[in-house]
């Protein structure tokens, strides 16, 4: 029978940006930290806030698991001398399990007789090994920065005040295991709210903990069904207040509940603070405003309810309930204000330039000492745009003019102040000074949406004209910095290049594009051959760089690996060039995969047929490109053969050849169809 774990380490606040994956951390490593141990555990969980990291287990096992393990040494015949006594082999073995010669055993294995150590642990009460496991947990839990404090070696995200660590009723020993003054003895005590409870609270139980500490200002649970938690007070506080204030939430639902989980982790207990701003500052484009309010200050910005025009209120949440809260609002609305006025003189400073002014200024702008300005990548990328356009496009010129106006312009309010200051609305606000200016809606659009998309699960673009330039300007990127080494690794990817890659795959495959990668690589490393020692490695880098990046692709959602690697594995660069394609064979594959009637008999038929080549060519007399020639077949069952493979081919290139340009659904039918005609000659073959 087990008993309960609470575990809390008390800290200065800690970063909003930093909470949430520090808790995920404490909750990996308490999991691999247990395992270890063999403690076997129930309903382990980890949550927190900015003052405190908490785990606790429900069901902790009250000693170690029993460890039976036979460990295989090494041969008989290497293990004695001719006398029988023990060689250093034996010795040395005997000596790494901190056993005696005397202890080991011989076995017989498949490759002879072994020296085998058969060791057995009973396992130690979990109260012997928490101590030293919870210290541990602390000196490693990872933080994107750490600190130093006191005298100490040790560093952790934020000095730690205090520790509590429960084991049922009992403290536990700590801190062990190169004992550090930095970290406070464990204890039973934890602490409440900074200002509405900052003071010693006796601990003897889980439950006693959440009830006193929610009665002191905190709530330690950041989301839970069935316990409530931060996010869930934060959603309905705010939208209680922005109800008050006439007003709804102006983002959509998911950059809404973003923000929530923001703001929870600034908080321990969330108090909403109903604001204003000047009405004037309505005239700013609303992409301002949401982003002064909400990426600046976490505040969250009100529109019309059922509309879309906003409204000059906006609903702060802070930590702390003051005597008087119109204290706290009017900071709130101080700062605000102050922003607001920034981005007004921007908006009005940058509409006295013309956007074609602002993209000259691109002259001035380095993008990467080895590649120059940013208007040099501008120039490869727009006339890479043009490559795209007569590939994907031939003959639409409409659509050229688009594409060459927007990419031409598409960077160019990088050299503006509002984007100086507010460097997320990069795209927004070329759009928005593009619509100023009277251009075309199709040219406004392409500049906002060949930043599409963002990051993971952001939109995709959808017009054909931000796809284009957002593909040429990715593609520009990855064949400039792969072209001169700057490959990702592990967990280092300084110029978003993976992300670029994935972004392209999610658009070919969205918008329907089908085009050859490698001869989109070559085109778009021309105009960088002297920036490069030798353009054949660079373009190899860089080929080699995107088929890795189309298999990740190809295997999300679970796809079997080596489905994907025989998708891949087509022909030289064939499996992965075109990512539509690749992706109709990967589903046509996995549908044929799934039927064992038609798989069986087609693997059988392609392993016959290539049993049969690799045989005839061993002498190398045959082409095998040469066209066969029907008067050279004797044999009936050759013949019946040759009448097969007629009407197969005919078949399958009919199918493939009707298929609609982009139309992945209708190529993976043509895929299945084509695969389970060549099953069908199995017999002949």
């Amino acid at each position: 029978m087990g008993k309960e774990l609470l575990f809390e380490i008390g800290t200065e606040e800690i970063p909003s940006t930093y909470l949430q994956g520090m808790i995920a951390a404490l909750n990996d490593r308490a999991e691999t930290a247990f395992g270890e141990k063999r403690l076997d555990n129930e309903g382990l969980e980890t949550f927190g806030t900015p003052r405190r990291l908490v785990l606790h287990v429900a069901d902790l096992a009250d000693r170690q698991k029993p460890l039976q393990e036979e460990i295989l040494g090494p041969p008989v015949k290497n293990a004695f001398d001719e006398d029988g006594n023990p060689t250093k082999a034996a010795l040395g073995f005997a000596r790494t399990n901190g056993a005696e010669v005397s202890e080991l055993k011989k076995v017989d294995t498949p490759k002879g007789a072994r020296l085998m150590y058969f060791r057995e642990d009973a396992g130690e009460k979990t109260e012997a090994v928490l101590g030293p496991l919870l210290t541990k947990l602390i000196q490693e839990l990872p933080s994107p920065k750490s600190m130093r404090w006191g005298t100490g070696k040790f560093s952790f995200v934020r000095p730690v005040q205090w520790v509590l660590a429960l084991y049922g009723e009992e403290c536990v020993e700590g801190p062990v295991s190169g004992e550090d003054a930095s970290i406070p003895p464990f204890g039973s005590v934890t602490y409440g709210h900074r200002f509405h409870g900052n003071k010693i609270l006796n601990i003897n139980s889980f439950q006693e903990y959440i009830q006193v500490l929610n009665k002191n200002g905190v709530e330690p649970i950041v989301d839970d069904g069935n316990r409530g938690g931060r996010i869930p007070m934060v959603r309905e506080s705010v939208l209680e207040a922005a109800e008050s204030a006439g007003g709804e939430p102006a983002a959509d639902a998911e950059a809404v509940e973003r923000l929530v989980e923001k703001v929870a982790h600034l908080v321990e207990w969330p108090f909403p603070v109903a604001c204003e701003f000047d009405e004037k500052f309505l005239d700013l484009p609303s992409e301002v405003i949401i982003s002064t309010l909400e990426v600046h200050q976490r505040c969250f910005a009100l529109k019309e309810k059922g509309g879309e025009r906003l409204i000059p209120n906006f609903i702060g949440v802070s930590n702390t309930r003051a005597k008087d809260m119109s204290v706290v609002q009017k900071g709130y609305e101080r700062v605000v204000r102050a922003r607001l006025e920034d981005a007004d003189f921007y908006w009005r400073q940058d509409l006295e330039t013309p956007l074609v002014e602002m993209a000259e200024g691109l002259k001035g702008v380095v993008y990467h000492p080895k590649l120059g300005t940013s208007w040099d990548k501008v120039e490869r990328f727009r006339r890479l745009s043009a490559w795209l356009c007569e590939k994907l496009a031939p003959g639409d010129g409409a659509l050229a003019k688009v594409v060459d106006e927007a990419a031409s312009l598409c960077k160019a309010d990088l050299t503006s102040g509002m984007v100086y200051e507010f460097p997320e609305l990069q795209g927004v606000m070329g759009r928005r000074y593009a619509e100023r200016e009277g251009r075309d809606e199709a040219v406004s659009r392409a500049i906002y949406e060949h930043y599409l998309p963002r990051g993971e699960g952001d939109e995709l673009p959808e017009g054909r004209a931000g796809a284009i330039v957002g593909l040429a300007d990715r593609m520009d990127t990855i064949v400039g910095m792969v072209g001169l080494g700057y490959l990702p690794s592990g967990s280092e990817d300084p110029y978003a290049l993976r992300r670029a890659a994935n972004a392209i795959l999610l658009i070919l495959e969205d918008q329907g594009f089908r085009i050859s990668l490698p001869e989109w690589v070559r085109t778009a490393s021309e105009p960088l051959e002297d920036k490069f020692k030798d353009r054949g490695e660079a373009v190899e880098r860089i080929l080699g760089f995107l088929r890795n990046r189309v298999s990740a692709y190809l295997s999300r959602g679970g796809a079997r690996g080596d489905l994907v690697e025989a998708v891949l594995a087509a022909g030289g660069d064939s499996g992965w060039r075109d990512v539509i394609d690749a992706r109709a064979r990967l589903r046509a594959l996995k549908r044929l995969a799934s039927s064992e009637e038609t798989f069986e008999p087609l693997t059988t038929t392609f392993k016959r047929v290539s049993n049969i080549i690799r045989q005839a060519n061993e002498g190398g007399e045959y082409d095998l490109a040469a066209k066969p020639d029907p008067q050279l077949l004797v044999d009936e069952a050759e013949k019946r053969l040759s009448a097969s493979l007629c009407v197969v081919s005919e078949e399958v290139k009919n199918g493939l050849a009707n298929v609609r340009a982009g139309d992945a659904a209708s190529l993976e039918e043509a895929y299945v169809s084509a695969n389970t005609s060549i099953a069908e000659i199995r017999p002949v073959v």
